[in-house]
C-alpha cells in the first residue's frame, strides 16, 4: 500500500455532500484537512483530529502506520493496528511533495495518535 492509493480510493468511495441526517457516521474519531504521506515503507496520515475523547478538537496529529481502508455509505475510515477513523476533507494545498511538507516546521507539533478503544 502506498499514499496514493489510499487518497485514490477516498476520491472514488466518498460522497462530498454528506449530511447527518442521509448517512449515518460510525461515530469514530475523524481525520479532517488530511494528507497521506509514504514514511520508510510505511502510511501514515496527517491532518486534524474532530471527535476524539482524548483531544481537543482541531488538533495536529500523525497517525500510526495505516493497516488498512474502507467505505460505507459514501465514508472513508482508515485502521490502524488499534484504530479506526473517518476521512473528513482532505487538505486543499496538498501538491504531492510528501517531503516538503513533513519537514515544514509549521506541523512539527503534531501529536502521534493511536486510539485505543474504550
Amino acid at each position: 500500500m502506498i499514499a496514493d492509493d489510499i487518497t485514490d480510493y477516498y476520491l472514488e468511495h466518498s460522497q462530498p455532500t454528506l449530511t447527518t441526517s442521509s448517512t449515518a457516521s460510525l461515530d469514530l474519531p475523524v481525520i479532517e484537512s488530511w494528507r497521506c504521506i509514504d514514511i520508510r515503507n510505511h502510511v501514515i496520515i496527517r491532518g486534524r483530529i474532530f471527535n476524539h475523547p482524548k483531544y481537543s478538537a482541531g488538533k495536529s496529529l500523525k497517525s500510526s502506520p495505516i493497516q488498512g481502508y474502507l467505505s460505507k455509505a459514501g465514508r472513508v475510515y482508515v485502521t490502524t493496528k488499534n484504530s479506526m477513523y473517518e476521512l473528513g476533507t482532505p487538505h486543499p494545498d496538498f501538491a504531492g511533495d510528501a517531503l516538503d511538507w513533513v519537514h515544514n516546521p509549521n506541523h512539527q507539533l503534531e501529536e502521534k495518535l493511536t486510539y485505543w478503544g474504550e
